[in-house]
């Protein structure tokens, strides 16, 4: 059972990821330090948060004394936490802190990844991604760049973002076709502490007939008020789902 929510201080930055509703997807959080150290005495513990429409959590669920050779598998439906909205989804917090030594300079957090399984078949990983909201020093940290969507009419591309600040975030997309033609989205409001989900072909006029000449593929820039947005993408036809099309952030 999840306890009620507090947040403790800590040097270790945390990551965030999408909170999808269970009737969609039965969603597990994955907590393994492997990829994060070697040495045998590495201790490490975890907190996966949940929110929706506040920085104060709704729940949070601990794990702790992870060394390496050990991983702890969290199924979000176990822990009789209640559920985010239908469609949008809400936000995960998975903070991975290790005792046995700071940080590294430049680096400050430990990835985790979301498994979620549809019911109907198919699914899709869910990387976590750290933010740093305003210590974030780039010279044009207000554009991220998807690099590959595809648009046709089988296929589409569905676009999560996280607003993890305590401010209404403005965003616009923008679509760019192989010969350099765009098309945008109107302006999008994403509440602060809330996710926002949404088709790439409803929400871009004309996006199918753009991209066209590129075989229904093409690039995405995501425009927002408030510094960088956690992100994800991924392909979606009729039946489950075809893959997931996250990649690093790249900034303009």
């Amino acid at each position: 059972m999840a306890r009620a929510a507090s947040l403790d201080k800590a040097v270790w930055l945390p990551a965030y990821a999408w909170w999808p509703h269970p009737d969609e997807y039965d969603a597990s959080v994955i907590l393994t330090p492997y990829h994060a150290a070697v040495e045998p005495e590495a201790l490490f513990s975890f907190t996966v948060r949940g929110y929706d429409g506040s920085n104060q959590p709704l729940w949070e669920y601990f794990v702790e004394d992870v060394y390496i050779g050990r991983d702890f598998s969290v199924r979000l439906s176990d822990l009789g936490v209640p559920p985010p909205p239908p469609g949008q989804g809400a936000i995960l917090e998975v903070h991975g802190v290790r005792h046995d030594r700071m940080p590294k300079k430049g680096t400050g957090f430990i990835g985790m990844w979301v498994d979620a399984q549809a019911p109907q078949g198919g699914g899709y990983v869910i990387p976590t991604i750290p933010i740093r909201a305003q210590a974030k020093a780039i010279q044009r940290d207000d554009v991220q760049v998807v690099p590959g969507i595809v648009a046709t009419k089988d296929v589409d591309t569905e676009l999560v973002l996280l607003n993890v600040v305590d401010a209404p975030t403005q965003v616009k997309l923008v679509a760019s076709s192989i010969g350099g033609l765009i098309a945008e989205s109107d302006p999008i409001t994403i509440a602060p502490w809330t996710a926002w989900r949404g088709s790439l072909k409803h929400e871009i006029p004309r996006l199918r007939s753009l991209l066209r000449e590129g075989d229904g593929v093409g690039s995405l820039s995501i425009q927002s008020s408030h510094k960088i947005l956690p992100y994800f993408g991924f392909r979606k036809a009729d039946g489950p789902l075809l893959s997931l099309d996250h990649t690093a952030p790249i900034f303009a």
